[in-house]
């Protein structure tokens, strides 16, 4: 997803679906719900495949759980909230899981980063797909 630049909170970053766990919800459906209300994809279209390690990040003082999903309608239409985000990136796996296409930020504290038309993948982002990437590349491995 790609916020709004006039958020005060992380303008006009690359992002993914998330948000704070409510009363009664467990880090699943918290996912699912944030998913359903930012790029509209119904939570009940969505089969959880797994989670990836836990990461803090002191920047939000969160500890963010990222969960992996089949979305069993292969064609759904993803409608962005506008009051969050300005629209969202559909960046294809295998370019994702290209190791080539990540590259050392200028400054160490940036970690890696991918670029994909006109916007940039970074920081806690960047961090998460960092940890979910390698687990893809060894599936499909396996698989081929």
């Amino acid at each position: 997803m790609l916020r709004r630049p006039d958020l005060p909170d992380h303008p006009g970053q690359v992002a993914l679906p998330g948000g704070t766990v409510k009363p009664g919800e467990d880090a699943w459906a918290a996912a699912a719900r944030e998913v359903e209300e930012e790029i509209g994809v119904p939570a009940a279209e969505l089969e959880p495949i797994g989670a990836g390690n836990a990461l803090y990040t002191a920047v939000t003082n969160f500890c963010v759980v990222p969960f992996v999903a089949w979305l069993k309608t292969p064609d759904a239409i993803f409608n962005h909230d506008p009051g969050e985000l300005v629209g969202i990136l559909e960046v294809p796996l295998e370019r994702l899981l290209d190791r080539g296409a990540w590259v050392v930020g200028p400054q160490e504290w940036m970690g890696e980063l991918f670029e994909w038309e006109g916007s940039t993948i970074w920081g806690l982002t960047g961090r998460l797909l960092a940890d979910l990437l390698p687990r893809f590349r060894e599936a499909l491995a396996l698989a081929g």
